[in-house]
């Protein structure tokens, strides 16, 4: 299993590549993290699901008051999930764009804002670009990175397809990728 856990002042997030949520099996895995890390958000990438009710949000951290915001998968892969206690943040905005859920609201025990986005990049380069382009201009209108934390699950091709390059995973918080984007854009 590979999840990335961060804490964010009095929150922890958990980020996860789940590679699908329809079985039983990775439902109660994902379950199992949540109770094991006591987490506050958790953002799903990958979960190759259509519909996402109440009824699976239970089946995935129990009967808290949660709140949640997700994205379709399309076709057999992507699909987001965005799940949040919501005895411990206040969620007041949510937003969505193709591979990237955000949500905006506050800590309620510090009263300090945030902004969580929960991303799957595209494989296609040409997605990816639109992906960037999206991102810098959604942290442009931000304009407070201190107060924004973002979990992400992006892939990256080390070489072009077909040349035995290595794909990796990387996690990284949305500092780091504000700076990466204004190196790159």
């Amino acid at each position: 299993m590979s999840f990335c856990w961060v804490f964010f002042g009095p929150m922890k997030i958990i980020s996860y590549n789940v590679r699908g949520l329809g079985g039983f099996e990775k439902r109660s895995e994902v379950k199992r993290l949540v109770a094991d890390k006591k987490s506050f958000v958790l953002c799903l990438q990958e979960s190759k699901l259509n519909v996402v009710d109440d009824l699976l949000i239970k089946a995935i951290w129990g009967s808290t008051s949660l709140g949640f915001f997700f994205q379709p998968s399309m076709g057999a892969s992507g699909g987001l999930l965005t799940v949040w206690d919501c005895n411990v943040v206040e969620v007041y905005s949510t937003t969505s764009f193709p591979h990237v859920l955000v949500i905006r609201g506050r800590v309620l025990q510090t009263g300090q804002e945030l902004v969580i986005a929960n991303i799957y990049a595209p494989c296609d380069t040409a997605a990816k670009q639109v992906l960037w382009n999206y991102l810098q201009l959604l942290f442009q209108i931000m304009a407070k990175p201190i107060h924004v934390c973002a979990m992400t699950s992006i892939l990256f091709a080390s070489a072009k397809k077909g040349d035995g390059g290595a794909l990796f995973y990387a996690n990284m918080t949305l500092t780091y990728l504000i700076n990466l984007l204004m190196k790159v854009l």
